[in-house]
């Protein structure tokens, strides 16, 4: 009797399959050798091209390369399970699934990429609806071997000659143990989830679901395929994935480029504003403060305040007369530029020094200067057309060359002034460039703070943001927390960009340039001997994708995106709102939540925000038509089942859950393992050193990951608590708090001090409702309230 070459025992029917598999598993990966091997040759006739010397040749290098570099790329990643799936119809006809479409030679389909539309059956038929297929088979891969089969007989009547194998594909999947990173799902979608990563391009698709009905892993396949069927339209602007946390976009990063898409941007909301990062969660007061809408109107009334060591006075000489500008003049300038500027106050300059100039002239001609001497009569339109015809290089129209024209006495006194020092060093420091940065530490001032704050914030609160702001951001390495990175982002909306250098050449004698700086804009200018340069030799490909890496150091426009995700979408404050709605404002939008699981308080309001930033810029209609603006369509979903936890690990969250929100709907577990939760009453003070010995216990129960679940940092719990507790435990133990978990599963999870962890914020309770749906075999709540104990046990 012969044996299987994969488990060594007597061979079986299964054996057999798994041999007929192999076999063309084989020719797939032999076939996608050649590829390989094509896509490489094509990068270097790429770089031969360029040998021609000529520029058509470079343009022609540059997207021939592109192009292959990219090809290369997909095809080495596809090595990786390239086959995943097989379908036999009624008609016939085979089709194996994979991560990528390979063809033969002559263009015979060997592999069908999962997202074609002739791969739709393999996730969306159903004994009730077939789809013309007649067994559906998963095969396990273990790099370039099948070690296993899966079927799935969905037409009986037509299995005339099919051997039907294994116990079912998807609930085998559901068991295996987790890695520390979220892996792809593409061999096991069920029919729900792929109603949804097949949703139309056009619009918003909102998908609503508990923990553990996949959302994630959805939204991620659904960029898979939007890039997949419509490469043109989102792979040039680019698409943006936005993450709870850092924690959150590590643990989702392989997910993409396992799938062939290496090109989608995944950035925390602690990551979107350059340059910046957050580094810790705010407490939970505090952080409705700062995430709430009330904030805009505030930051307003801080950036158009007196800047921080600006001076109260300007004071110029002209025809021995001084002429002042006090602090109460100039307050009331500051109010008129901001009220009537209509650009970046960072490259207002000019318009502020033109206002400062009128206001000094007034002020001389109200101490007795020299009014300008009125023109004579004809003598303005006589000077209007002779600029005329000097422009279009014509004579006077007398025939004579006229001598420049004299200065009035206003012309005279703004030149003199735009030359003095003072004059330059006081623009400086009055209406400095200034940083989101800068401003927002200057809030940490009370009496600042208290003025921004007006009648939007009580004073109490405006006094806390302040002492936080003055202890966070004081010292050299300022702390920061999630929600200030959104208001960072509204300040850099309402001061703009800083001034780029000039890359032209200066006018001569222009008086504005300073030692080389334009104190109008801040431009850093040539000097009189400029000449044009060569920087650097790029090609068109290059320029493309920095411009798309949006850590690069170059302080390029905010980019925005063809396609956003918001996972976590239930805990985006209404600041946070407007941060991502600045990034799509033509944008489609995935949108993944659980309201169940919302930490922001302010549902409503934050709902405003969201239905502000997905609904696009305001319609441009012209006349008088009030109809309202149209709005792009919207496809809701809400995934029922959870795949996540066991039955009795979901029992105990269902529990939180009755809590949190009475009458609320779990989803629905699908296995069970006959392993119960372990509810532990602990004596106070004793959790930190109950929490190790479970972690202990786990690690000999469990071959996966292990996540300890602990409180926000407060009085009871700090950071030096966390790192305590994390010392010397192995790399696949990981101890985060109650936000950071969002998101993540484990193969067990200890949940410390429930009691604490509900009684943080008004929304404590949906809080812990997500901790305690983390793991996916085993969950530990240790707790020093009875109360707690009998809850959830």
């Amino acid at each position: 009797m012969s044996s299987s070459p994969v488990t060594g025992r007597p061979a079986t029917v299964k054996d057999a399959e798994i041999a007929a598999e192999q076999r063309r598993v084989d020719s797939a990966y032999a076939r996608l050798a050649e590829m390989r091997a094509e896509a490489q040759e094509m990068i270097k006739e790429g770089y031969r091209q360029a040998l021609a010397g000529t520029k058509g040749s470079l343009v022609d290098r540059d997207a021939m390369v592109h192009q292959a570099a990219l090809r290369a790329r997909a095809l080495d990643v596809a090595d990786d399970g390239l086959v995943f799936g097989r379908l036999d119809l009624t008609t016939g006809e085979t089709r194996y699934i994979g991560r990528i479409g390979v063809r033969t030679r002559e263009h015979e389909s060997m592999v069908i990429d999962w997202r074609a539309p002739a791969a739709e059956p393999f996730y969306r038929a159903t004994p009730e609806d077939p789809r013309g297929v007649v067994r559906r088979r998963v095969l396990h891969t273990r790099g370039h071997t099948v070690v296993d089969l899966e079927d799935d007989l969905l037409d009986p009547s037509a299995a005339d000659s099919l051997t039907i194998v294994g116990d079912g594909a998807f609930l085998a999947s559901l068991a295996r143990t987790r890695e520390g990173a979220m892996r792809d799902i593409v061999a096991t979608i069920q029919r729900e989830q792929d109603e949804v990563i097949r949703a139309p391009a056009d619009g918003t698709v909102l998908v609503r679901g508990a923990p553990g009905t996949g959302k994630t892993a959805v939204a991620l396949h659904r960029v898979a395929y939007l890039l997949f069927r419509h490469r043109r339209r989102f792979g040039s602007r680019g698409v943006l994935v936005v993450g709870p946390n850092r924690r959150f976009t590590a643990y989702i990063e392989r997910v993409l480029p396992s799938l062939g898409e290496g090109s989608a941007v995944l950035r925390s909301l602690g990551d979107l504003v350059p340059g910046v990062s957050a580094t810790v969660h705010d407490p939970p007061d505090l952080a409705r403060l700062k995430g709430s809408g009330a904030m805009v109107p505030i930051l307003k009334r801080a950036v158009a305040d007196h800047p921080p060591g600006a001076p109260d006075e300007l004071r110029v000489v002209h025809a021995g007369v001084v002429v002042r500008l006090d602090r109460r003049r100039l307050d009331r300038i500051r109010q008129q530029l901001h009220r009537r500027g209509a650009g970046s106050v960072n490259t207002a300059r000019r318009r502020v020094a033109e206002a400062l100039l009128h206001a000094l002239w007034e002020r001389y001609v109200e101490g007795g200067g020299t009014e300008p001497e009125p023109a004579a009569p004809g003598q303005g339109e006589l000077a209007l057309w002779e600029g005329i015809l000097a422009e279009s290089g014509l004579g006077a129209l007398d025939g004579r060359q006229h001598a420049p024209k004299a200065r009035t006495g206003r012309e005279a006194f703004e030149a003199n002034v735009r030359e003095q020092r003072a004059f330059a060093d006081f623009l400086a420091a009055w209406w400095p460039i200034r940083t989101p940065l800068d401003v927002l530490r200057s809030l940490g001032d009370q009496a600042r703070m208290r003025r921004a704050a007006g009648r939007d914030l009580a004073r109490p609160d405006a006094d806390r943001l302040a002492a936080a702001w003055a202890e966070a951001l004081g010292g050299e390495r300022p702390v920061l927390g999630y929600q200030d990175i959104a208001l960072l982002d509204e300040i850099d909306a309402l001061l703009g960009p800083p001034p780029r250098p000039s890359r032209r050449p200066p006018a001569e004698e222009d008086p504005y340039v300073v030692d080389g700086v334009n104190i109008l804009t801040g431009e850093a200018v040539a000097d009189e001997d400029w000449e044009p340069e060569l920087r650097e030799v790029t090609s068109s490909i290059e320029r493309l994708e920095r411009a798309r890496r949006v850590d690069d150091e170059v302080a390029d426009a905010r980019p925005e995106y063809a396609h956003i995700v918001v996972d976590e979408a239930q805990d985006l404050s209404p600041m946070q709102w407007r941060m991502l709605g600045r990034r799509g404002r033509q944008a489609t939008w995935t949108i993944v939540e659980d309201p169940a699981q919302s930490a922001w308080e302010d549902l409503d309001e934050a709902r405003a925000a969201m239905e502000a930033a997905i609904g696009g810029p305001p319609s441009r209609r012209r006349g008088r038509s009030k109809r309202p603006p149209e709005r792009r369509p919207r496809y809701e979903y809400e995934l029922t089942t959870n795949y996540r936890n066991t039955t009795e690990i979901a029992a105990v969250s269902a529990r939180v859950l009755e809590l949190a929100l009475p009458g609320a709907r779990p989803a629905r577990a699908v296995r069970g393992s006959g392993v119960h939760p372990v509810i532990r009453l602990v004596p106070e003070g004793t959790v930190r050193g109950a929490a190790r010995e479970a972690v202990e216990t786990l690690l000999t129960q469990v071959e996966g990951t292990i996540g300890v679940i602990v409180p926000l940092p407060d009085g009871d719990w700090s950071a030096r608590d966390h790192a305590t507790l994390a010392a010397g435990l192995p790399e696949r133990v990981q101890v985060l708090d109650v936000l950071d978990a969002k998101g993540l599963e484990f193969d067990a999870a200890v949940i410390c001090a429930p009691e604490v962890v509900a009684a943080q914020s008004p929304r404590g309770l949906r809080v812990l409702y997500v901790a305690v749906s983390r793991a996916t075999q085993r969950l530990t709540v240790l707790t020093t309230d009875p109360t707690w104990e009998r809850l959830l046990s």
